[in-house]
């Protein structure tokens, strides 16, 4: 209710968590969050509904009040009621936020074992059946075959290399109207047939982010109790 008028400070009221490059949190709808500083790497459902409820960020942006209400149908605007309404009460107070929603990388087959057949594959993404995503390695000078059950669209975050016929690299600056060959999609078919990944690199390696929509075969949720992880996904085939 203070939102117009300065700062609310409503972060005052917040459990916080300290980011940790490389581990992500699962965010289902109607849970407060804030956005961390660092870049993100967001798989979700197509949504434009939101509310943001912090009027002032990093001590001196400040937000505009129309935020507040983007959401909200015009009869409600105003009724902070409804506002408070838009949340899940639960599982925003759940006392084991970080058992329940932490999600740090889980290897989908025993580390050695990939690491010989030349890339090393995670789960990043596992606590929402909405969506999921894997982070992929493939060591410099090597060439793998890898397949999945679904669909799923990539980035390729490091390095370069071939998928296929096709020229992958990402990019160090991207001009503005300039092509790139960072970002691919990957059909059902082709994901359960195989992709053939070559590092070109003799040095460095080859990173790639893979993200799948729901209905995903290949997921399955992980149990996690504190930082420890008991379980993983389940791979196909040469699938590292």
């Amino acid at each position: 209710m203070d939102f117009a008028k300065g700062d609310n400070k409503i972060t005052d009221l917040s459990t916080a968590y300290r980011q940790q490059v490389g581990t992500g949190w699962d965010v289902p709808a109607g849970v407060v969050h804030a956005p961390g500083s660092l870049c993100t790497y967001e798989p979700q459902m197509a949504s434009d509904v939101y509310a943001i409820f912090q009027s002032v960020v990093g001590g001196s942006q400040v937000i505009g009040e129309e935020y507040l209400w983007h959401s909200v149908p015009d009869e409600e605007r105003g009724n902070f009621d409804y506002l408070v309404g838009l949340l899940d009460w639960e599982k925003n107070v759940d006392p084991d936020l970080l058992k329940n929603r932490f999600m740090q990388p889980v290897p989908v087959r025993p580390l050695q074992e990939m690491q010989a057949d030349g890339c090393v594959e995670c789960w990043i993404c596992y606590r929402s059946p909405a969506a999921s995503a894997k982070e992929m390695a493939v060591l410099p000078g090597r060439t793998v075959t890898v397949r999945d059950s679904a669909a799923y669209g990539m980035i390729i975050l490091e390095g370069r290399g071939k998928m296929g016929e096709w020229e992958i690299e990402s990019p160090a600056s991207i001009r503005y109207g300039e092509l790139t060959t960072d970002e691919f999609f990957v059909s059902e078919a082709a994901a359960r047939e195989g992709v053939k990944v070559t590092n070109l690199s003799s040095s460095a390696p080859l990173v790639i982010l893979k993200h799948f929509g729901p209905g995903n075969p290949d997921l399955e949720v992980v149990e996690e109790v504190g930082n420890e992880a008991r379980g993983a996904g389940r791979g196909e085939g040469s699938e590292r």
